[in-house]
Protein backbone atom coordinates (compact mmCIF):
# COMPACT_ATOMS: atom_id res chain seq x y z
CA UNK A 1 0.00 0.00 0.00
CA UNK A 2 1.20 3.13 -1.20
CA UNK A 3 1.22 6.57 1.03
CA UNK A 4 -1.45 7.56 -1.19
CA UNK A 5 -3.39 4.51 -0.46
CA UNK A 6 -3.98 5.71 3.34
CA UNK A 7 -6.75 7.07 4.77
CA UNK A 8 -6.07 10.56 6.37
CA UNK A 9 -8.22 12.77 8.30
CA UNK A 10 -7.01 15.63 6.52
CA UNK A 11 -7.50 14.72 3.26
CA UNK A 12 -6.17 15.74 0.22
CA UNK A 13 -6.96 18.57 -2.33
CA UNK A 14 -8.62 18.37 -5.12
CA UNK A 15 -11.02 16.44 -3.49
CA UNK A 16 -13.77 14.74 -5.47
CA UNK A 17 -14.87 11.62 -4.49
CA UNK A 18 -14.62 11.21 -0.46
CA UNK A 19 -15.45 7.76 1.94
CA UNK A 20 -16.19 9.19 5.31
CA UNK A 21 -16.86 6.65 8.16
CA UNK A 22 -18.52 7.13 11.42
CA UNK A 23 -16.67 3.81 13.51
CA UNK A 24 -19.68 4.26 16.14
CA UNK A 25 -20.25 2.21 19.71
CA UNK A 26 -23.20 0.50 17.88
CA UNK A 27 -22.29 0.65 14.57
CA UNK A 28 -19.52 1.21 11.62
CA UNK A 29 -21.18 3.64 8.77
CA UNK A 30 -19.73 4.65 5.80
CA UNK A 31 -20.72 7.64 3.36
CA UNK A 32 -19.02 7.75 -0.23
CA UNK A 33 -19.96 10.77 -2.21
CA UNK A 34 -18.81 13.31 -4.70
CA UNK A 35 -18.75 17.25 -5.41
CA UNK A 36 -20.88 18.13 -8.03
CA UNK A 37 -20.31 21.10 -10.75
CA UNK A 38 -21.90 23.53 -8.80
CA UNK A 39 -19.95 22.81 -5.75
CA UNK A 40 -22.76 20.41 -4.39
CA UNK A 41 -22.59 17.12 -2.54
CA UNK A 42 -24.45 13.80 -4.25
CA UNK A 43 -24.22 11.12 -2.14
CA UNK A 44 -22.88 7.63 -3.91
CA UNK A 45 -23.50 4.68 -1.68
CA UNK A 46 -24.26 4.67 2.33
CA UNK A 47 -23.23 1.40 4.21
CA UNK A 48 -23.66 0.39 8.19
CA UNK A 49 -23.11 -2.72 9.52
CA UNK A 50 -23.94 -3.94 13.19
CA UNK A 51 -20.50 -4.51 15.24
CA UNK A 52 -21.94 -3.32 19.27
CA UNK A 53 -17.78 -2.40 19.59
CA UNK A 54 -19.14 -0.62 22.22
CA UNK A 55 -20.79 -3.80 23.83
CA UNK A 56 -20.02 -4.11 27.66
CA UNK A 57 -17.55 -0.92 28.06
CA UNK A 58 -19.05 -0.23 31.48
CA UNK A 59 -18.14 -3.09 33.14
CA UNK A 60 -14.81 -4.11 31.42
CA UNK A 61 -13.76 -0.51 30.23
CA UNK A 62 -12.42 -2.33 27.23
CA UNK A 63 -13.36 -3.38 23.27
CA UNK A 64 -14.51 -7.23 23.16
CA UNK A 65 -12.00 -8.75 20.67
CA UNK A 66 -15.10 -10.57 18.79
CA UNK A 67 -16.51 -6.61 18.41
CA UNK A 68 -13.22 -5.39 17.39
CA UNK A 69 -12.63 -8.38 14.76
CA UNK A 70 -16.61 -7.70 13.69
CA UNK A 71 -15.50 -4.14 13.39
CA UNK A 72 -11.98 -5.24 10.86
CA UNK A 73 -14.33 -7.28 8.67
CA UNK A 74 -16.85 -4.03 8.07
CA UNK A 75 -13.75 -1.89 7.60
CA UNK A 76 -12.09 -3.93 5.02
CA UNK A 77 -15.18 -4.19 3.27
CA UNK A 78 -16.13 -0.80 3.38
CA UNK A 79 -13.29 0.33 2.04
CA UNK A 80 -12.88 -1.97 -0.85
CA UNK A 81 -16.59 -0.61 -1.64
CA UNK A 82 -15.35 3.28 -1.65
CA UNK A 83 -12.61 2.51 -3.88
CA UNK A 84 -14.81 0.94 -6.66
CA UNK A 85 -17.12 3.98 -6.22
CA UNK A 86 -13.94 5.87 -7.26
CA UNK A 87 -12.89 7.84 -3.59
CA UNK A 88 -10.01 9.39 -3.88
CA UNK A 89 -9.68 10.24 -0.02
CA UNK A 90 -11.33 8.90 3.05
CA UNK A 91 -12.41 10.86 6.19
CA UNK A 92 -12.81 8.34 9.59
CA UNK A 93 -14.06 9.43 12.92
CA UNK A 94 -14.27 7.80 16.00
CA UNK A 95 -16.43 8.25 19.01
CA UNK A 96 -17.78 7.37 22.90
CA UNK A 97 -16.69 3.73 22.52
CA UNK A 98 -13.27 4.35 21.49
CA UNK A 99 -12.94 7.81 23.74
CA UNK A 100 -13.34 5.45 26.63
CA UNK A 101 -12.15 2.11 26.39
CA UNK A 102 -8.59 1.45 27.58
CA UNK A 103 -7.51 0.04 24.44
CA UNK A 104 -9.31 2.38 22.19
CA UNK A 105 -6.08 4.32 21.14
CA UNK A 106 -4.70 0.81 19.86
CA UNK A 107 -7.34 -0.39 18.69
CA UNK A 108 -6.95 2.69 15.86
CA UNK A 109 -3.61 1.55 15.85
CA UNK A 110 -4.42 -1.90 14.09
CA UNK A 111 -6.67 0.26 11.86
CA UNK A 112 -3.59 1.88 10.67
CA UNK A 113 -1.34 -0.94 10.71
CA UNK A 114 -3.62 -3.19 8.63
CA UNK A 115 -6.02 -1.23 6.86
CA UNK A 116 -3.94 2.13 6.13
CA UNK A 117 -6.98 4.31 7.97
CA UNK A 118 -5.94 7.21 10.13
CA UNK A 119 -8.88 7.55 11.64
CA UNK A 120 -9.25 10.47 14.70
CA UNK A 121 -11.35 10.08 18.23
CA UNK A 122 -12.88 13.84 18.61
CA UNK A 123 -14.55 14.99 21.54
CA UNK A 124 -18.09 14.77 22.44
CA UNK A 125 -18.53 18.44 21.90
CA UNK A 126 -17.26 18.59 18.24
CA UNK A 127 -19.06 15.15 17.69
CA UNK A 128 -22.06 17.39 17.82
CA UNK A 129 -21.04 20.40 16.11
CA UNK A 130 -19.76 18.33 13.15
CA UNK A 131 -23.53 16.55 13.30
CA UNK A 132 -25.69 19.56 13.50
CA UNK A 133 -23.52 20.72 9.90
CA UNK A 134 -24.19 17.90 8.18
CA UNK A 135 -28.38 17.92 8.67
CA UNK A 136 -30.17 19.10 5.48
CA UNK A 137 -30.66 22.88 5.32
CA UNK A 138 -34.50 22.32 5.18
CA UNK A 139 -34.72 20.43 8.59
CA UNK A 140 -32.20 22.92 10.79
CA UNK A 141 -32.62 26.04 9.64
CA UNK A 142 -36.27 27.34 11.04
CA UNK A 143 -37.68 27.60 14.28
CA UNK A 144 -36.67 25.67 17.32
CA UNK A 145 -34.77 23.08 16.84
CA UNK A 146 -33.73 19.91 18.95
CA UNK A 147 -31.59 17.75 16.92
CA UNK A 148 -30.76 14.06 18.62
CA UNK A 149 -27.65 11.65 17.27
CA UNK A 150 -28.44 8.72 19.37
CA UNK A 151 -25.46 5.88 19.18
CA UNK A 152 -24.70 3.24 21.04
CA UNK A 153 -22.46 5.16 24.06
CA UNK A 154 -23.22 8.47 23.41
CA UNK A 155 -25.58 10.88 22.58
CA UNK A 156 -24.76 14.19 20.57
CA UNK A 157 -27.51 17.07 21.69
CA UNK A 158 -27.86 20.43 19.83
CA UNK A 159 -30.27 23.16 20.45
CA UNK A 160 -30.93 25.77 17.78
CA UNK A 161 -32.80 28.32 16.77
CA UNK A 162 -33.31 29.39 12.98
CA UNK A 163 -30.44 27.52 12.33
CA UNK A 164 -27.97 28.79 14.82
CA UNK A 165 -26.58 26.93 17.66
CA UNK A 166 -27.33 27.68 20.89
CA UNK A 167 -26.33 24.88 22.55
CA UNK A 168 -24.05 21.32 21.46
CA UNK A 169 -23.05 18.49 24.46
CA UNK A 170 -22.23 15.18 24.30
CA UNK A 171 -23.62 13.56 26.84
CA UNK A 172 -22.81 9.25 28.12
CA UNK A 173 -26.12 8.18 27.17
CA UNK A 174 -26.49 5.32 24.55
CA UNK A 175 -28.83 2.54 23.16
CA UNK A 176 -26.33 -0.15 23.42
CA UNK A 177 -25.27 1.60 27.15
CA UNK A 178 -28.93 1.78 28.58
CA UNK A 179 -29.59 -1.59 26.92
CA UNK A 180 -26.25 -3.23 29.10
CA UNK A 181 -27.40 -1.15 32.31
CA UNK A 182 -31.07 -1.07 32.43
CA UNK A 183 -32.83 -4.14 30.39
CA UNK A 184 -33.02 -7.51 31.55
CA UNK A 185 -35.17 -8.77 29.29
CA UNK A 186 -36.28 -9.41 26.00
CA UNK A 187 -38.31 -7.97 25.06
CA UNK A 188 -38.15 -5.07 27.51
CA UNK A 189 -40.45 -4.61 30.39
CA UNK A 190 -42.72 -1.31 30.63
CA UNK A 191 -40.29 -0.87 33.89
CA UNK A 192 -37.14 -0.83 32.02
CA UNK A 193 -38.62 1.17 29.25
CA UNK A 194 -39.76 3.82 31.67
CA UNK A 195 -36.49 4.10 33.63
CA UNK A 196 -34.48 4.59 30.61
CA UNK A 197 -36.91 7.32 29.64
CA UNK A 198 -36.81 9.12 32.77
CA UNK A 199 -32.96 8.63 32.93
CA UNK A 200 -32.97 10.81 29.61
CA UNK A 201 -35.47 13.04 30.01
CA UNK A 202 -33.20 14.16 33.85
CA UNK A 203 -30.63 14.53 31.58
CA UNK A 204 -31.54 17.76 29.71
CA UNK A 205 -33.75 19.56 32.73
CA UNK A 206 -32.28 22.50 34.25
CA UNK A 207 -29.83 22.47 32.04
CA UNK A 208 -30.31 25.41 29.33
CA UNK A 209 -32.24 23.15 27.21
CA UNK A 210 -35.43 24.58 25.31
CA UNK A 211 -38.97 23.04 26.91
CA UNK A 212 -40.25 23.60 23.82
CA UNK A 213 -39.30 23.35 20.79
CA UNK A 214 -40.91 23.04 17.04
CA UNK A 215 -39.15 19.78 15.63
CA UNK A 216 -37.15 16.75 17.67
CA UNK A 217 -34.81 15.72 15.04
CA UNK A 218 -33.40 11.86 15.58
CA UNK A 219 -30.40 11.00 13.37
CA UNK A 220 -28.64 7.86 12.56
CA UNK A 221 -29.79 4.48 12.83
CA UNK A 222 -32.78 5.06 15.25
CA UNK A 223 -33.66 7.55 13.17
CA UNK A 224 -33.86 5.10 11.01
CA UNK A 225 -34.78 2.21 12.65
CA UNK A 226 -37.61 4.15 14.40
CA UNK A 227 -39.51 5.56 11.15
CA UNK A 228 -39.20 1.40 9.70
CA UNK A 229 -41.21 0.72 12.80
CA UNK A 230 -43.89 3.36 12.68
CA UNK A 231 -44.42 2.19 9.23
CA UNK A 232 -45.01 5.83 7.40
CA UNK A 233 -42.25 8.52 6.29
CA UNK A 234 -41.69 11.56 8.54
CA UNK A 235 -42.88 13.31 10.52
CA UNK A 236 -44.82 11.48 13.92
CA UNK A 237 -46.07 12.60 16.75
CA UNK A 238 -45.67 12.53 20.19
CA UNK A 239 -48.79 10.27 20.46
CA UNK A 240 -47.46 8.19 18.06
CA UNK A 241 -44.08 7.27 19.90
CA UNK A 242 -46.13 6.40 22.88
CA UNK A 243 -47.73 3.27 20.81
CA UNK A 244 -44.36 2.51 20.01
CA UNK A 245 -43.11 2.68 23.01
CA UNK A 246 -45.72 -0.12 24.30
CA UNK A 247 -44.85 -1.83 21.05
CA UNK A 248 -41.47 -2.63 21.80
CA UNK A 249 -42.54 -4.43 25.12
CA UNK A 250 -44.29 -6.52 23.48
CA UNK A 251 -41.80 -8.09 20.56
CA UNK A 252 -38.66 -10.11 21.09
CA UNK A 253 -35.63 -9.01 19.20
CA UNK A 254 -35.77 -12.16 17.17
CA UNK A 255 -39.10 -11.26 15.52
CA UNK A 256 -38.69 -7.28 15.89
CA UNK A 257 -35.14 -7.70 13.07
CA UNK A 258 -36.91 -8.55 10.03
CA UNK A 259 -39.87 -6.17 10.59
CA UNK A 260 -37.43 -3.20 10.87
CA UNK A 261 -34.61 -4.47 8.07
CA UNK A 262 -31.92 -4.64 11.03
CA UNK A 263 -29.92 -7.94 12.64
CA UNK A 264 -30.92 -9.02 15.93
CA UNK A 265 -28.26 -7.44 17.10
CA UNK A 266 -29.23 -4.23 16.33
CA UNK A 267 -32.88 -5.02 16.94
CA UNK A 268 -31.73 -5.60 20.71
CA UNK A 269 -30.72 -2.36 21.23
CA UNK A 270 -33.76 -0.33 19.37
CA UNK A 271 -36.20 -0.55 22.21
CA UNK A 272 -33.57 1.59 24.46
CA UNK A 273 -33.18 4.15 21.38
CA UNK A 274 -36.64 4.87 21.39
CA UNK A 275 -36.75 5.21 24.80
CA UNK A 276 -34.31 7.74 24.84
CA UNK A 277 -36.34 9.59 22.17
CA UNK A 278 -39.25 9.70 24.34
CA UNK A 279 -37.27 10.91 27.22
CA UNK A 280 -36.00 13.57 24.81
CA UNK A 281 -39.83 14.31 23.81
CA UNK A 282 -40.80 14.52 27.01
CA UNK A 283 -38.59 17.19 27.99
CA UNK A 284 -38.74 19.59 24.93
CA UNK A 285 -42.39 18.78 23.97
CA UNK A 286 -42.13 19.00 20.14
CA UNK A 287 -44.66 19.50 17.91
CA UNK A 288 -43.63 17.34 15.46
CA UNK A 289 -40.32 14.62 15.60
CA UNK A 290 -38.62 13.76 12.46
CA UNK A 291 -35.87 11.30 11.11
CA UNK A 292 -32.40 12.81 9.26
CA UNK A 293 -28.96 10.51 7.70
CA UNK A 294 -26.39 10.97 10.38
CA UNK A 295 -24.81 14.44 9.94
CA UNK A 296 -21.99 13.80 10.91
CA UNK A 297 -20.72 11.89 7.88
CA UNK A 298 -22.34 14.61 5.71
CA UNK A 299 -20.65 17.25 8.17
CA UNK A 300 -17.14 15.74 7.09
CA UNK A 301 -17.59 15.38 3.94
CA UNK A 302 -18.15 18.94 3.36
CA UNK A 303 -15.50 19.70 5.38
CA UNK A 304 -13.19 17.77 2.82
CA UNK A 305 -14.92 19.51 -0.48
CA UNK A 306 -14.01 23.37 1.76
CA UNK A 307 -10.84 22.28 2.52
CA UNK A 308 -10.28 20.62 -1.12
CA UNK A 309 -11.20 24.21 -2.37
CA UNK A 310 -8.98 26.33 -0.55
Amino acid sequence: MTQSDLVRLSGAAPLRVVAAFDIGSNSIKMTVARQTPDGGVAEIVSLAETTRLGAGIEETGRLSEESIAASLDALRSFVTTARTFGATAFLGVATEATRIAANGPAFLQTLRDELGLHVETISGDREAAMTFAGIPLSLRDHGVVLAADIGGASTELIAARDGIIEQAVSYQIGSGRYTDRFVERDPPRPAELATMRRAATEITRGKGWPERCDKLIVLGGTGEFLKRLLGHEWPATPDELETQMDRLTKVSSTDLAPMIGASEMRARVLPAGVAIVAGLSDASSPTVIVGAASGIRMGLILDAFREGAS
